[in-house]
């Protein structure tokens, strides 16, 4: 009785192992569609960062569009301002639906 449960066992796992290649086959296949829009999201990631890294000269922009165009500068503020808002009310969904961790809404220090 315990061989033929042993064999059970056996052939059970070896169909277990083979539905599960198969099914990294299948991701592996399905996931390429996928390289473009994370590509497109690393480069606004590093585009972000380097925005971040050169502020002073953001910020030295901002003053000048500031000075000669107002109205515009007031327009891009509002508009700033909207998607910030925006930002931070779709961060609960975002969370729930697991497409943000939740340490990204954590504070930063330093």
């Amino acid at each position: 009785m315990s061989t033929a449960a042993e064999f059970d066992l056996a052939l059970r796992r070896e169909r277990l192992l083979l539905r599960s290649a198969a099914l990294r086959t299948t991701l592996a296949d399905q996931s390429v569609v996928l390289e473009a829009p994370l590509a497109a999201a690393d480069r606004v990631s590093a585009g972000a960062h380097w925005l971040y890294r050169q502020r002073a000269w953001l910020i030295g922009g901002l003053v000048v569009v500031l000075v000669l165009k107002p109205r515009r500068a007031w327009r891009v503020a509002r508009f700033g301002w909207w998607l910030w808002r925006s930002s931070r009310r779709a961060l609960p969904w975002l969370m729930a639906a697991g497409l943000l961790a939740p340490s990204a809404t954590a504070p930063r220090s330093g």
